[in-house]
């Protein structure tokens, strides 16, 4: 290969920051060049009395997670769930200056395969397009069953999604309480409680 293009590869794919922020992300990654405004929408709505131990489900490069330990000083852990290993590593080294007391733990996971422990809240965006681009909204709605197993009783999942995808009928049959907490630019935040006996 030319050295001059393989340099210019190199330097296309160097991690920059996205938007305004302080936080990192490189082409390839899930809205690598932008904050995505339904993760927005979420983050503003994330109620601040979350604590405990909280997972983010498809934690890309760490937006969500930044946010939660930003608004949230009750938490005593988060785990970050991601299936690109390329993102987990900018969740990683973007988390480090925003963890305060918190404890951070990174998986390089299917969530679709379940989760290995308990939490009190998880946060989530869900996939809902395959790799290849076709709409695949049965990731999405296994994010939201593999939560409610996850989430302890009294736990709290907090979700965003686009408007016209049909999770409340998921939510429903796993957890006690579903409600909509939000909606704008054609996405939707849910907050879904489980109740004691919920599975």
């Amino acid at each position: 290969m030319n050295p001059g293009v393989a340099e210019q590869w190199r330097e296309l794919d160097r991690p920059s920051r996205v938007g305004k922020s302080d936080l990192l992300s490189r082409p390839g990654v899930f809205a690598w060049d932008r904050v995505d405004p339904g993760s927005r929408l979420l983050s503003e709505h994330l109620p601040a009395d979350l604590q405990g131990d909280a997972a983010d489900l498809g934690a890309g490069y760490g937006y969500l997670s930044a946010q939660l330990l930003r608004r949230c000083p009750g938490l005593r852990a988060v785990d970050l769930y991601e299936a690109d290993q390329r993102a987990l590593d900018l969740a990683r080294q973007n988390l480090g200056e925003v963890a305060g007391a918190a404890a951070l733990d990174f998986y390089w996971h299917d969530v679709c395969a379940g989760l290995p422990k308990k939490y009190d809240c998880i946060v989530s965006n869900p996939p809902f397009h395959a790799h290849t681009g076709e709409d695949r909204p049965d990731l999405g709605r296994t994010f939201l069953r593999q939560a409610g197993i996850a989430l302890r009783p009294g736990g709290r999942l907090l979700l965003v999604a686009n408007r016209h995808l049909p999770y409340e009928a998921t939510l429903s049959k796993g957890f006690s309480k579903v409600r909509q907490m939000a909606q704008a630019q054609g996405f939707k935040v849910i907050e879904a409680i489980r109740g004691a006996g919920d599975v």
